[in-house]
């Protein structure tokens, strides 16, 4: 949720607290003659699962993270028995999930954040209301616990959308204001049934203040605000995240903070240690200060590096700064964006890499709210997904470029996507917004009538093709390499060129122990990822000396993953003393050690 208004280690300074294990799944790779599986390097398609027994599932740095929704999934359209195939009722957008885990597992996705659950005065539910109502736009709770329990039979972790910023209430108070609340769902925790007590006093709309501690960070407008300098409201909440990832209860592994500016980090960095920090859990928050909706670009890797740190290891932060360095890159083909500094990638993936979670789109950037849209073009968004997929942080998938807008059935929630519409079909309006061709109007006042700027009024009557699912298959394919080749949030990377049109880097997996005798061996080799990136990406393509391009080869070593008009993936696997030979040069040579591969866990 927004406010309305040569070679380079990149890879270093990382948090390791609680970063243990790990619990991908790995998968096959295209066949095909220019895809032979090496000696040394493979793909299998079964993959081991991480069993939930006793314990919760854990956002582990090797994770890849789905936002399992988009900002029309609660849509009602889509749940309307006549819109459903043969008659027959659909389901809900939990049931949906559900249904995919199986397939969500063998894409590679090892963890899914899924929306806010509670009940909500806004359909998409980041204006809550009575927090132990669990039965919402997306489904029932008992719904939401099945969905859960079935992501844990599959290895799946559920993240919890936590909004904790605001509170609306659901009863008037003597003067008509909005500002009780109510508390009569069984939970056997605190009770959570406040009054103007519990809310900021300095709220800039009269009707939405309470009788709490003045706050002095951002307010957010629409909502009353909650005072968390009150210690029985964060004894409140903290029974309400105790409850909500409690095994007895509903079970959420892991939590996604909502607007996190709004309140002090001291006591988010409460909330985890107290409920799943104390297990190991990596959070995540929202720190997005956009100024007042003048520049998406106003949060720095150093403003986010800052607040993590004042979080605890715990706690990242989505890389803002990240995701607008690869849409400039990409955009404008000069790929020389994609290196900070001279010796670092941008963004908090620069400088905590362990802690950054890296992404291109998510439901307030993209259509239809449209804060900081990625642009309408599916080779820049594939070549985007393949920085992402390759490099280290925790990388995250937006649903609508994985499956679509449509759930299980294909119902499409809300409008329809029409497969025949390019970007060429459409056009780019001054927000860099894809508009289909039948709309004509490019001026706010014409795409959105009747409501101010920075607004949204009215949607697109048809989404653009990179709302349907296209990438699905790529993205398997990138997140199945990732998990067989070992890397991970912290994995090392070197970059072998960058220029304008073209970005080389190869980053590195797992050591693989090729001995079964202690210390070093000749037989031990590592794996890593060459990717290239840019309009370049394919004719300029440096291949190593030890794997030539060579039809009659049988490419021992190395492997293409995936290729486009603006990227190319290959897997290579080398004998261990080659790599170490070749980063001899470097300044932290002698610090370097090579990570190991991480097996899933399992637990019993």
């Amino acid at each position: 949720m927004v406010v309305m208004a040569s070679r380079i280690n990149m890879a270093s300074g990382a948090s390791t607290c609680g970063q243990q294990g790990g619990h991908h799944r790995s998968g096959s790779v295209g066949r095909g003659r220019a895809h032979i599986v090496p000696r040394h390097f493979h793909l299998p398609r079964a993959s081991a699962k991480r069993r939930l027994l006793s314990k919760p599932c854990q956002v582990l740095p090797d994770s890849v993270l789905l936002q399992g929704f988009h900002w029309e999934s609660s849509t009602p359209d889509a749940r309307q028995p006549e819109t459903w195939p043969n008659g027959e009722i659909g389901t809900s957008w939990y049931a949906s999930l559900t249904a995919m885990a199986p397939d969500l597992a063998e894409m590679g996705i090892t963890d899914v954040w899924l929306p806010p659950p509670s009940n909500s005065v806004a359909r998409e539910g980041y204006l809550p209301s009575r927090l132990f109502e669990l039965d919402g736009g997306y489904g029932s709770e008992e719904e939401l616990k099945k969905l859960i329990r079935t992501f844990h039979a599959n290895g799946i972790a559920a993240v919890m959308d936590v909004v904790i910023n605001h509170r609306c209430g659901d009863k008037q108070d003597e003067n008509g204001n909005w500002t009780l609340y109510s508390d009569e769902v069984s939970h056997d925790k605190r009770r959570i049934d406040w009054g103007p007590w519990a809310l900021g006093s300095n709220h800039p709309v009269d009707a939405l203040a309470g009788t709490g501690n003045p706050k002095s960070e951002p307010y957010y407008p629409a909502a009353p605000n909650v005072d968390h300098h009150n210690a029985e409201v964060r004894k409140a909440i903290t029974a309400w995240l105790t409850y909500m990832t409690s095994p007895r209860y509903i079970g959420f592994d892991s939590l996604r903070f909502d607007f996190v500016r709004g309140y002090d980090v001291s006591y988010l960095r409460e909330y985890v240690e107290s409920t799943v920090g104390s297990r190991g859990e990596m959070c995540v928050a929202e720190y997005w200060d956009d100024d007042e909706g003048n520049n998406p670009r106003y949060t720095t890797g150093e403003i986010l590096s800052d607040y993590v740190d004042k979080a605890g290891p715990s706690v990242g932060a989505f890389d803002f700064p990240l995701k607008g360095a690869i849409m400039d890159a990409l955009s404008t083909g000069d790929m020389r964006l994609l290196v900070e500094n001279g010796n670092r990638m941008p963004g908090l993936a620069g400088i905590r890499p362990g802690q950054a979670f890296t992404f291109v789109e998510n439901h307030d950037t993209s259509a239809p709210q449209c804060h900081w849209p990625f642009p309408e073009n599916t080779a820049q968004l594939t070549a985007g997904y393949a920085y992402l997929l390759s490099h280290p942080g925790i990388p995250v998938v937006f649903w609508p470029h994985l499956c679509g807008k449509k759930n299980i059935d294909g119902v499409l929630n809300g409008k329809p996507i029409d497969p025949t519409l390019t970007e060429a079909a459409g056009s780019i309006d001054k927000r860099n917004v894809w508009v289909p061709p039948e709309h004509e109007g490019f001026s706010w006042e014409e795409r959105w009538p009747g409501t101010e700027k920075g607004t949204v009024g009215s949607q697109d009557g048809v989404q653009g093709p990179n709302y349907s699912g296209v990438l699905g298959d790529t993205i398997a394919k990138l997140c199945r390499a990732r998990r067989e080749v070992g890397i991970s949030s912290t994995s090392r990377v070197q970059v072998i060129k960058v220029e304008e049109g073209l970005y080389v880097a190869d980053i590195y997996g797992g050591h693989v122990y090729g001995s079964a005798r202690e210390g070093a061996s000749k037989a031990d080799f590592v794996k890593h990822l060459r990717v290239a990136i840019g309009p370049k990406a394919n004719t300029d393509f440096p291949m190593p000396e030890t794997c030539p391009l060579d039809e009659n080869s049988e490419l021992p070593t190395c492997v293409t993953v995936d290729s486009g008009a603006m990227h190319r993936v290959m897997a290579f696997t080398d004998p261990c003393d080659e790599i170490l030979s070749t980063m001899a040069d470097l300044d932290d040579a002698s610090e370097f050690v090579m990570p190991e591969i991480k097996m899933p866990r399992t637990y019993s």
